[in-house]
């Protein structure tokens, strides 16, 4: 409004733009107020057109509004206010003209102080109602008018302060004596006797009679603040007429802008009617956007004859429907508000009824009856139904109706007398709807809120459909209301509901700038070439002109009457445009700035031309001069300069000579001056030069002997420990072909125990073939006994046929007998001989076992045979080594050509054990071959000729001999391997002996080289003290004021008195220990500082070794005390840091006073001290990281998951689940979430005390942050009964209490919080819904630090609480796993508690002074002394 205000400016006195703009502080004091979004947020939908005449200069306008939130002047949320005009009104109460209206501050007032809040940081409430009341002077509303507004704003104020007060259970009253309610009835001309009644009174109009009923309080109450909300809205009813008729437009407007100020979709904690109200507005207003964005944007394409691929978008009239459509929302209200016995809760069971489970887009709340939730096109709004009726009827008392008619105040009389049909106050433009309004169906529905809100709609949206809209959209940041604060979530989100990233993606695909054809040809014709404009078709010169200039003809499309253009490319062309009139204005520049520069020329010449002219005139006038004049001039002239001169030459002289004394008295001065700095600078430079020299040598010292011994050792032991790899491998190898040999021997004595079977078998089958042989002569023999003997008693026949036939029988009997047996013997035979064969087969398979393994043995004896060749490589490598080492070494002792000498011989018998090696694994690979063939041919023999025992036996024994034969060949290169790894081991010693005999000799040289540069300050000492008693004899010096080194000096006998009294003995409680962090530790370092002084080897590193020792006693003896190790941990820390500080290397010096530079250590390098401390102080930290962990793990699970840190979130219990509580545990003591905090409040100020540092500090409650996120999901894990959708909001009520004290404790950056990123996810997703698959993809996307067994654990133990609540479906848990199939990471179900961060100590330098630090006596180190 206020850029159209600027840009329409007239010329007329009128200042008609003043007043429209004048109209916003207006109704922003009277319809906006605070909230927890905003400090300045619009309670009511604004519409104003702005009209504009023939000349578009603003003529007047006009306002509509929708919607104010009366509820907000009787009621306000926490951290909110109310409408600003109240507390303008207050804090401007001492201001003479508001004397009357008895105001008082705003904290007095109820209506103003219900949220807590009654000013708003930057804005001044006095300032304000200043301006309010200037804008109402400037839209030409007097002062009666302004003072009678707020004398009914004042009245509102006083009605809130009315004390109703409780007469029995269904009575109240009010006190006559109420100064408020006097106060209220002066002001508004009221009677107070009948508003007393009716307050509390109510008359019930029966057929036969009349009755007053007596209301309760909380009835009166209600009728109060109705009374309150009514008049306040007839007020902003009344202000918002006067200000548009003071805008009124005085003749017909040609055009108008509407500017549409409303309120954006809402979403509170508590949503009531208001809310309801206005998201329905936001759900018309989206309509209409995809109306004018998506639809219109896309039919113009298809109307141009553009291509184009139609966009979905989402279409929210389904939610519209379900609001407005018959039998709606809106429908069922109204038809609930026409029964007089109507509740809220029948009304919700009505929607319950209608649309539950028949409308997706309305839903019932989990943990509410009391409520609805509609599903909007921004986001979820869940809707308490209490207040519904009453806000939509908006219904007072007839009686109390009847008071405000007859006030003796006009204005608020007014305000309640019946209504009459007006029509408009303003002439609007006549527009066409787009669809019709629903028509009421009786009377009663026009008066109800609702109806009366949805019909303004209405005409809102028919006077946005008949006009060109545009949109602003406004986005919010943060919602904490912070400066320079970008939330992208939050953002995104807006954008998204707002329709504003389907508007990009449509910008992305479409063409948003477009021209027509005659537009284009008459703005860009400055482009086009002259053939191009002597066309006569413009159409066609357009087309030929873009495809000139752009050759991409897919970033343009020809309409039938537009060029439609992607994102870009009018750019381009205004870019072409420009250039092209750029070069224009160069060439009219260059033309008119010749012409100036031309014109200036000139003028210059013409001035040079007048000039000429006077000079030369000025010379023929000295030509006409005489010469007798000119002679007597130059002879004054000559006298003028004799005495002139005369006269400076005895000036000049005085000066010279007092310049001269002046200079040689200065010159002096200087030089002897410049003398004595070359004196000074000489001898520093001298001092200089010792120092600097003495510091090099002793640093080129020090590092050359750290590296040759730790490369020297280094390397010996690299090769010590190859050397006895190699020993094992070939130890395995030995012990690899012992087995081998067992193996095969115990074979041979099976095959050997085979074949005395297989003999023995066919022995008794020889055995029985003879015996049947010799059964058959026998047999035939009888026969022809028989036979002869037939013969011979044939005569006899009849006589002894009996005896015959019996005798034949008994032989037939015989035989059958023999003949059995004979049958079961070859059966027997048979079998045995099965048996045999079955036999074959095992060995056979046992055999082919062997070879394989066989086979196996080879290829692991080559794996090896590679791995010794690469261990070769390695000891040539590292002998190579040595060689260098070794020549760097004789550089130094010069022993050169007898180490080389050495060095070549090592490395020939190196050469000469690899060349054995290698040989004997080539010879070894061959036999092995041969071995493994042969054994192969001989299998198959003994396949083909399995049935011939007689070849199985030979072939057998064959085998038996050349296994033997092998066997001792591969016994025999077992030894020769033996030998050689002796040998080689043998060298590797003499190597070891050699390498161990140089470093020796090497600490030799090093001694020497201490002792001489022990003899060198000595000398150096000698000579600075010889000089110093020279300058002494020559200068006198001047006393010297006692300065102290930083420095504690002891003797060698107070050492264990030192320790026993500053360690041992030490109690941390001290109030002069904790005075100075690190007390402990200074102390210490003086005494080490001393002794560095003094040179003393031997005290320093019995000082040390006393200090570590003395250390770890106390860690020990106290390892279970939290106190002791927190003291000795920041006191190691501190001593660590000493050494670091005063080491006097440069990466610490630069952080160093310079006062502190000078007590760096001077004669030893404490470095691997330094990392002994560092040891010994990660020890410490793990006992104390420990000691904090077993103090919190009992709190862990009753303090997060059993305790109700939320009063009644679990008061129902899952059925069907033990209680786990008993008799012990109900003695135990209760932990809560408070008793963790008191526990980590307790740690953390016991480690501050003793002066930890913060770093260490962070480390250490991030480790014990870390322990009770684990263990409490691990208790989830394993609980059913802790996983519910209650219990996850417990949960997260206790993280959030850790996050507090965090920031209490100023630890926010410590990362302490996100090692409960686990637990935070669990109890998320034991709230979240688990039904669709969108709550399946949410939880796959948002539980990334929870592995996939953990999740499907979490949702197969969900146990519900409530009857609503459901179980999660196994089809739903198979869902969510086959999204997290792909998902890498740990399998393992629970967390380990005992995980243990790495911790680091940061480098801190101490700004203490040693020289300052004093030793007190409580610590009884009197011994000591100050140096």
């Amino acid at each position: 409004m206020r850029y159209f205000a600027v840009v329409s400016k007239s010329s007329s006195k009128t200042c008609v733009e003043d007043k429209v703009l004048a109209s916003n502080p207006i109704t922003e004091a009277i319809g906006n107020a605070k909230t927890t979004r905003n400090d300045n947020s619009s309670r009511f939908g604004k519409y104003t057109e702005i009209s504009f005449d023939r000349r578009y200069q603003i003529i007047g306008a006009n306002m509509r509004t929708y919607l104010l939130e009366k509820s907000r002047v009787v009621f306000q949320s926490e951290n909110e206010r109310n409408y600003h005009i109240f507390y303008q009104m207050c804090a401007s109460a001492d201001q003479p003209e508001f004397k009357h209206l008895r105001l008082m501050s705003a904290s007095k007032f109820r209506y103003t102080c219900m949220g807590g809040w009654t000013e708003i940081e930057g804005v001044d409430d006095r300032a304000d109602m200043a301006e309010t009341r200037r804008t109402f002077s400037l839209l030409g509303l007097k002062e009666d008018f302004q003072m009678d507004v707020f004398k009914v704003l004042a009245g509102i104020l006083h009605l809130g302060n009315v004390e109703i007060k409780a007469v029995g259970g269904d009575k109240s009253s009010i006190s006559s004596s109420d100064q408020h309610l006097a106060a209220f009835c002066g002001l508004l001309g009221v009677s107070e006797e009948g508003l007393c009644r009716w307050l509390c009174h109510r008359r019930i109009v029966l057929v036969a009679e009349t009755v007053v009923k007596p209301m309760p309080r909380e009835h009166a109450i209600n009728a109060r603040d109705a009374l309150a909300k009514q008049i306040y809205a007839h007020l902003f009813d009344y202000v918002i007429y006067n200000i548009n008729a003071a805008l009124q437009v005085p003749g017909k407007p040609h055009t108008f802008i509407g500017v549409l100020d409303i309120y954006g979709f809402e979403t509170f904690e508590v949503n009531s009617f208001e809310q309801f109200c206005i998201n329905y507005a936001n759900e018309k207003l989206q309509q209409q956007f995809n109306l004018h964005v998506f639809k219109l944007e896309q039919e113009e394409y298809m109307k141009e004859d553009i291509p184009w691929t139609l966009i979905d978008f989402y279409d929210n009239q389904p939610v519209i429907d379900l609001i407005e459509a018959k039998m709606g929302i809106l429908d069922l209200l109204d038809e609930e508000c026409l029964f007089p016995q109507g509740t809220d809760q029948n009304w919700l069971q009505k929607l319950y009824n209608n649309y539950l489970d028949k409308n997706t887009l309305f839903e019932k709340p989990r943990m509410s009856n009391q409520a609805f939730v509609i599903q909007h096109f921004a986001d979820k709004v869940e809707y308490q139904c209490k207040g519904f009726l009453e806000k939509n009827r908006d219904t007072m008392y007839e009686e109390l109706v009847d008071i405000m008619r007859d006030s003796k105040f006009l204005l608020l009389a007014n305000f309640f007398q019946e209504e009459e049909l007006t029509p408009s106050l303003t002439k609007g433009i006549k527009v066409r709807p787009a669809r019709p309004g629903p028509k009421p169906t009786n009377k009663q529905l026009k008066t109800t809120v609702g109806n009366k809100f949805r019909s303004s709609l209405y005409l809102l949206m028919e006077t946005l459909n008949a006009t060109t809209p545009h949109y602003v959209r406004c986005i919010k940041p943060n919602e904490e209301k912070l400066p320079f604060e970008y939330d992208s979530k939050r953002v995104v989100q807006q954008l998204r509901a707002c329709g504003v990233l389907e508007t990009i993606h449509i910008s992305a695909q479409s063409y948003p700038s477009r021209w027509t054809y005659i537009e284009f040809y008459s703005r860009y014709s400055i482009l086009m070439t002259q053939p191009e404009l002597e066309l006569n078709d413009k159409k066609q010169t357009c087309k030929t002109v873009l495809q000139r200039l752009i050759q991409d003809s897919n970033q343009y499309k020809f309409g039938r009457t537009k060029i439609f253009f992607r994102a870009g490319q009018v750019a381009y062309l205004e870019k072409l445009r420009s250039d092209r009139l750029r070069g224009a204005c160069i060439t009219i520049q260059k033309h008119v700035r010749g012409w100036s520069q031309r014109r200036k020329y000139l003028r210059v010449r013409h001035a040079a031309i007048v000039i000429q002219q006077y000079v030369r005139g000025k010379r023929k006038i000295r030509q006409a001069v005489s010469a007798a004049t000119l002679k007597r001039a130059w002879a004054a002239l000559v006298i003028q300069k004799y005495c002139r001169g005369f006269l400076v030459r005895r000036i000049y002289r005085l000066v010279q000579v007092a310049t001269v004394t002046i200079q040689a008295f200065t010159r002096g001065w200087l030089a002897r001056k410049h003398y004595k700095q070359m004196v000074a600078e000489q001898k520093a430079l001298v001092l200089q030069k010792y120092a600097r020299a003495w510091l090099a040598r002793r640093r080129f010292q020090t590092i050359r002997r750290m590296v040759l011994n730790v490369q020297l050792s280094y390397r010996v032991q690299q090769l010590r420990k190859k050397l006895e790899e190699q020993s094992k491998e070939n130890h395995g190898l030995l012990e690899r072909l012992t087995g081998l040999a067992s193996a095969h021997a115990q074979d041979m004595d099976k095959l050997q125990r085979l074949e005395a079977d297989l003999s023995k078998s066919a022995n008794e089958r020889t055995s029985l073939e003879e015996r049947e042989k010799k059964a058959k002569e026998d047999a035939n023999q009888v026969i022809v006994q028989l036979q002869a003997q037939n013969d011979s008693l044939l005569q006899e026949k009849q006589d002894m046929e009996k005896k015959l036939s019996d005798s034949a029988q008994e032989m037939k009997a015989n035989f059958d007998e023999m003949k059995k047996k004979f049958q079961e013997d070859l059966e027997r035979e048979e079998r045995q001989r099965k048996i045999v064969e079955n036999n074959f087969d095992i060995q056979k398979e046992d055999y082919d076992a062997q070879i394989e393994a066989l086979k196996e043995e080879n290829r692991r004896l080559k794996e090896e045979k590679i791995v010794l060749q690469q261990q070769v490589e390695e000891g040539v490598q590292t002998s190579g080594d040595l060689q260098e080492q070794v020549l760097q070494l004789t550089k130094h002792v010069k022993v050169l050509p007898k180490l080389r000498q050495q060095v070549s011989e090592l490395q020939r018998q190196k050469e000469e054990l690899e060349a054995r090696l290698h040989e004997q694994g080539t010879e070894m690979r061959e036999k092995m071959d041969e071995i493994s063939t042969e054994l192969q041919s001989n299998l198959n023999e003994e396949v083909t000729q399995r049935r011939l025992l007689e070849l199985q036996k030979a072939e057998s024994e064959r085998e038996k001999e050349e296994l033997e034969r092998r066997i001792e060949e591969i016994v025999e290169e077992n030894l020769q391997l033996k030998k050689q790894h002796q040998a080689e081991s043998e060298a590797k010693n003499r190597l070891r002996q050699e390498a161990s005999r140089l470093i020796a000799e090497n600490m030799d040289f090093e001694e020497q080289l201490d002792l001489k540069d022990r003899l060198i300050r000595k000398l150096q000492n000698q000579i600075k003290g010889l000089r110093a008693s020279e300058n002494a004899n020559q200068i006198p010096v001047p006393a010297v004021p006692k300065e102290y080194l930083g420095m504690l000096e002891y003797k060698r006998e107070d050492e264990t008195r030192l320790i026993q009294n500053i360690i041992l003995d030490l109690k941390p409680r001290g109030v002069v220990v904790n005075m100075i962090p690190g007390l402990t530790a200074h102390i210490l370092f003086m005494c080490i500082r001393h002794a560095d002084y003094l040179n003393d080897d031997k005290k320093l590193k019995s000082l040390m070794n006393s200090i570590i020792g003395g250390i770890k006693q106390v860690v020990k003896d106290h390892q279970d005390d939290f106190e002791m190790l927190s003291f000795w941990l920041s006191n190691t820390y501190h001593m660590l840091n000493c050494l670091k500080q005063y080491s006097g290397e440069e990466e610490f010096m630069k952080h160093n006073a310079p006062r502190q530079n000078k007590n760096c250590l001077q004669n030893f390098d404490l470095s691997e001290h330094r990392q002994i401390f560092s040891d010994l102080a990660i020890r410490i930290y793990q006992q104390f990281v420990t000691v904090m962990e077993k103090t919190l793990i009992p709190m862990i699970v009753p303090g997060m998951l059993e305790h109700e840190s939320l009063q009644g979130i679990s008061s129902m219990k899952p059925t069907g689940l033990r209680k786990r509580s008993t008799s012990f545990l109900d003695d135990a003591e209760t932990y809560t979430i408070s008793s963790i905090l008191q526990q980590l409040s307790s740690f953390h100020s016991t480690m501050s005390q003793h002066g930890t540092d913060p770093e260490l500090i962070k480390q250490a409650v991030k480790q014990q942050f870390f322990l009770v996120g684990a263990a409490t999901l691990n208790n989830i894990l394993l609980r059913k009964d802790m996983c519910s959708c209650r219990k996850g909001m417990q949960i997260r009520c206790n993280i959030s209490y850790l996050e507090e004290w965090l920031k209490d404790k100023n630890m926010q950056h410590s990362n302490a919080i996100d090692t409960m990123e686990p637990l935070s996810q669990a109890a998320w997703l034991l709230q979240v819904n688990k039904s669709t698959d969108e709550d399946a993809k949410e939880i796959a996307e948002k539980c990334t630090e929870l592995s996939t067994v953990q999740i499907v654990k979490i949702l197969n133990s969900y146990t519900p609480i409530d009857d609503f609540e459901k179980r999660v479906a196994p089809s739903f848990v198979r869902k969510v796993q086959s999204l997290l199939q792909d998902r890498g990471g740990s399998t393992q179900l629970m967390l380990d508690t005992q995980y243990r961060f790495q911790v680091t100590f940061p480098f801190s330098p101490s700004p203490q002074a040693l020289e300052l630090i004093q030793v007190p006596s409580s610590l009884k180190l009197s011994f000591l002394t100050r140096i």
